[in-house]
């Protein structure tokens, strides 16, 4: 028993990247709770490291989280969940921070990549830009007030199954809401609905105000947002519109083959009828900037993922944050 004691000894003192506590699990339901309390443990675990603010408040009492790994001005911005039953995205980008944390204290690299470039570059993430929206698709209408429900159901079409649901709680889908061709999106709810309804003017909705404002605080080179169903990586909007534009859109297309090379996502570039009103649209547009939306899992009519599709889905995407870091110190370099 002593010699057994001391090994354990041994391995806590040599050994510490094979004991450390995991903080995110992945095995349940990924709440707003669980993130919000997540989020706090590895800021206090990784304190050199990790930071985080809230972007704003929804009308409903839900902060927005923004969360800061790196030390780095130079930054890139990854975010999820801006569709309330792609909760799972906010899953992998919880799970990606304290990865990358871990590995970075350690000292050890993920699939070759370096994460002590995070000395040079930070990475912000907003894990869970819908947050009254994913608590309503996970716990349903009771997660509420009941002055809400005859609202809420009436945007649900009378279903007490919000399993479905995409929106904000004001039945506006936020990611039709940015400015990027927004007059022209097709395909949308005219009225407040469970999905599909751009709202009745670009950045109406509180949560894309403030994410929008954030990405001009920051101004990232590199921007992804992660939905949740199709196993496909879209590129791409208007570029050929923007300055510069041949020598942006080869460096653009050369990240997009790589991205899509190291998570074997299907590379493609959206139809016109679905260009506009997305957040990967409008930083395109604005920035003159790689952007990609990342499209998770295997696709899936009106619900969630199931947890049990997550292990692969890591696998894919855990190297993505830092290949796209040390991307975003190539272009910066390149631009001196």
């Amino acid at each position: 028993m002593k010699g057994i004691f001391l090994m354990i000894l041994i391995c806590l003192y040599f050994c510490p990247s094979k004991i450390q506590a995991q903080v995110v699990y992945t095995e349940n339901i990924y709440t707003y709770d669980s993130l919000t309390e997540d989020m706090v443990e590895l800021s206090q675990t990784y304190p050199e490291l990790i930071s985080y603010k809230s972007l704003t408040t929804t009308e409903y009492g839900r902060n927005i989280w923004a969360i800061k790994l790196g030390h780095g001005e130079t930054s890139i911005l990854l975010n999820g969940a801006h569709h309330a039953r792609e909760w799972l995205t906010s899953a992998l980008l919880m799970k990606m921070i304290e990865t990358y944390a871990d590995a970075y204290k350690t000292k050890q690299t993920i699939e070759h990549l370096d994460p002590n470039i995070l000395n040079g570059i930070s990475i912000w993430f907003v894990p869970m830009v819908n947050p009254d929206g994913v608590t309503l698709q996970q716990f349903g209408i009771h997660a509420f007030p009941r002055y809400l429900h005859t609202e809420l159901l009436k945007m649900n079409k009378r279903s007490v199954n919000f399993k479905r649901w995409k929106a904000n709680l004001n039945g506006i889908d936020l990611n039709r809401q940015y400015p990027a061709n927004w007059e022209n999106i097709k395909g949308v709810s005219k009225k407040p609905s469970y999905q599909f309804y751009k709202g009745s003017s670009p950045l109406e909705a509180k949560e894309v105000k403030a994410l929008v404002d954030f990405t001009y605080e920051i101004k990232p080179e590199i921007a992804v947002s992660y939905h949740s169903s199709g196993n496909v990586l879209f590129w791409g909007f208007n570029q050929w519109g923007l300055t510069h534009t041949t020598n942006f859109t080869n460096d653009y297309y050369q990240i997009a083959e790589k991205v899509s090379g190291i998570t074997g996502y299907k590379l493609e570039e959206p139809a016109s009828y679905q260009q506009g009103g997305g957040y990967t649209d409008w930083f395109v547009e604005e920035f003159e900037k790689p952007a990609f939306t990342v499209e998770i899992g295997s696709l899936i009519k009106e619900n969630s993922l199931p947890l049990a599709a997550f292990p692969s889905i890591w696998e894919r995407n855990k190297s993505i944050g830092l290949f796209l870091a040390k991307k975003a110190k190539e272009r910066k370099m390149s631009l001196r």
